[in-house]
């Protein structure tokens, strides 16, 4: 008996091999059926997906054989490792000086007939062979090698397609286990940040009223400048808790909605001096649509119509259309519109392009972060259209 040769790249190849995570893994269908084919094409008792280890041969997936594992420097399929490039075929193992008194020949499983193809991945480590096995000397004819090198390609992409998945849930639970993190840290940064806050904002008022008289104007205003800004970081920071709020936040209940009735009630809480025209679709179109999501959106693209209007009258167009696929909602303002090279910019969290609304206050960069992922949990879009100096358009695509 000849022993088989250890590859002169076994390092790289063993790690090669250690990267598809699949040594003493599960039996798995796909790969069982290939076995099973193989073997129905070959005619043959014994057909095995083989993968070599260090001092092992183990088999993922077997038919005709009771073990799952064996002696490497006994096995044939670690031969075809120095070959990659070569299906090994033994018409008779008794007439092979490599074999005629291995083990496996002269004892159980009794193999005469052996062919297997190399299991070559994408950079070009053998890590075993898909074989098939008989107990009689025996030629294949060339459909049935054609057959076997067709499957063992099947193997290599199944393995790279299990390793992708592999990776992808690795990446998934890093990204979640990071992304848990940073919520906890937003949260407990933001809560530990509102109570001395408040007790600033608080004090500050109580210096302005009690300290009247005995300050001058520099000074109230020094107080003042204290208590705006201490009432601009609240406020970042309750757009904060607000936005992991709906991050979590499960949409999944739907109901039916009347569209003029819903925007309706939302224009009644931002708008409650009367200062804009609202102009509404004709018909009061009923949608099916979670209604808290809902009003999370359009609570937050109306309320930016009316802030960032710096027209002596605003206007802001509601209107409805529909495809096949889609029910779409439009808000269009006549205000200061968005310079279009900043459109990319606008849905990023804590992105506020610098401006200040008609209230003189500074946007905290959240809302159409929100938006946008309040859109994506309703499995629709966002699109915007605007114009510097003549009003802005959002387009939200509802999945029906």
């Amino acid at each position: 008996m000849i022993f088989p040769q250890i590859p002169h790249n076994e390092k790289e190849r063993l790690d090669a091999l250690l990267a598809y995570k699949i040594l003493d893994s599960a039996p798995e269908k796909d790969f069982d059926d290939i076995v099973k084919l193989a073997s129905e094409i070959c005619h043959t008792p014994i057909s095995t997906i083989t993968l070599v280890d260090k001092d092992r041969q183990w088999f993922k997936s077997k038919i005709g054989l009771d073990f799952s594992e064996g002696a490497r420097d006994t096995s044939f399929c670690a031969h075809t490792l120095n070959n990659p490039r070569e299906m090994m075929i033994v018409s008779d193992s008794l007439e092979d000086d490599r074999f005629y008194d291995n083990p496996n020949v002269i004892g159980h499983p009794n193999v005469r007939c052996y062919v297997g193809v190399p299991l070559v991945d994408p950079n070009g480590h053998a890590l075993g062979s898909l074989c098939v096995i008989d107990n009689q000397p025996r030629n294949l004819d060339n459909f049935q090698l054609l057959a076997l090198e067709k499957l063992a390609n099947q193997v290599i992409n199944l393995l790279e397609l299990r390793k992708k998945n592999f990776q992808l849930m690795e990446n998934h639970n890093m990204l979640l286990s990071k992304y848990k993190d940073l919520e906890q840290f937003a949260s407990i940064v933001s809560h530990d940040i509102k109570s001395p806050l408040n007790n600033i904002m608080m004090l500050t008022r109580l210096l302005q009223e009690s300290n009247h008289d005995q300050l001058d104007g520099d000074g109230m205003q020094m107080l003042g400048y204290i208590y705006k800004s201490s009432e601009e970081l609240k406020k970042l920071v309750d757009a904060i808790l607000e936005y992991y709020k709906y991050d979590n936040e499960q949409v999944i209940a739907n109901e039916n909605i009347r569209l003029n009735d819903f925007m309706q009630y939302l224009i009644d809480i931002l708008d409650t001096k009367n200062e804009f025209q609202f102009i509404l679709p004709e018909k009061n179109h009923k949608i099916r649509s979670n209604k808290m999501a809902l009003g999370q959106i359009f609570y937050n693209l109306i309320s930016n119509s009316i802030k960032y209007n710096d027209k002596p009258k605003g206007i802001i167009h509601i209107d409805f259309s529909e495809t096949e696929d889609f029910n779409i909602i439009s808000i269009e303002d006549n205000g200061c519109g968005i310079d279009k090279a900043n459109h990319h910019k606008i849905f990023n969290i804590f992105e506020t392009l610098g401006k200040t609304d008609r209230f003189e206050a500074k946007g905290t960069g959240i809302g159409l972060s929100t938006v946008q992922k309040m859109v994506q949990k309703l499995n629709g879009k966002i699109e915007i259209e605007s114009e510097l100096g003549k009003g802005t358009r959002f387009k939200v695509f509802l999945k029906k």
